[in-house]
């Protein structure tokens, strides 16, 4: 399990204004569906409770605004995040572009050094508007090493599947082995930094 093992896990989605986060926040949480949600200003946060196989794990689920003007408040909330859904619309080119050409930067520079991610389409059910190739998406998400997921928040098509499955990777071995790696290199810096600091004050 991560380092967050006696804690909430954190789960952070992002994606531009208008893609559906909230919406599929609201599906998964409440298992409600209102086309006409606010737009989220800077964050929001909502908690669940999961079943994985018998056992109930709390994560807490943060939202973040999707306008370019709350973009650097909402990098605040990336930090201790280790599941991260990266959310595009199916009916929009502009918000897939947006999660190569900005969300996904800004995860590899503002968030954890490693996280189970996943790149999901909302809006599966308007497929007949479809500006965003399931291929291109496909080989979008193997190549930045993330999971991939075609939901709808309208139907609820997927959108238990793509939290459940997560969480299950994240209580997993493998990402248990890698955070033990990456805690072991950080305490092996921590002590190195502190050696350097005695030795600096030692000489003076």
């Amino acid at each position: 399990m991560g380092e967050e093992e006696d804690d909430n896990i954190k789960v952070t989605l992002l994606g531009s204004s208008g893609v559906g986060k909230t919406c599929i926040i609201k599906r998964y949480t409440e298992n409600s569906f209102d086309p006409l949600n606010q737009a989220t200003l800077v964050s929001s946060f909502s908690q669940k409770e999961v079943d994985i196989d018998g056992k109930i794990v709390p994560i807490n689920i943060w939202d973040t605004a999707g306008q370019e003007q709350y973009r650097s408040l909402g990098r605040l909330f990336y930090k201790d995040s280790r599941i991260v859904i990266l959310v595009y619309d199916i009916t929009s080119k502009e918000s897939f572009l947006d999660i190569k050409n900005l969300w996904y930067n800004d995860l590899t520079t503002y968030g954890e050094k490693y996280t189970v991610t996943a790149l999901v389409g909302n809006k599966s059910d308007c497929y007949e508007k479809e500006e965003v190739e399931e291929k291109e998406a496909r080989e979008y998400a193997k190549e930045i090493k993330a999971h991939f997921f075609l939901v709808s928040a309208k139907t609820g098509d997927n959108i238990e599947l793509l939290f459940t499955n997560l969480v299950k990777e994240y209580l997993g071995p493998e990402f248990a082995a890698k955070m033990k790696e990456i805690n072991n290199e950080k305490r092996k810096n921590e002590k190195i930094s502190n050696k350097v600091k005695q030795k600096k004050k030692g000489c003076c």
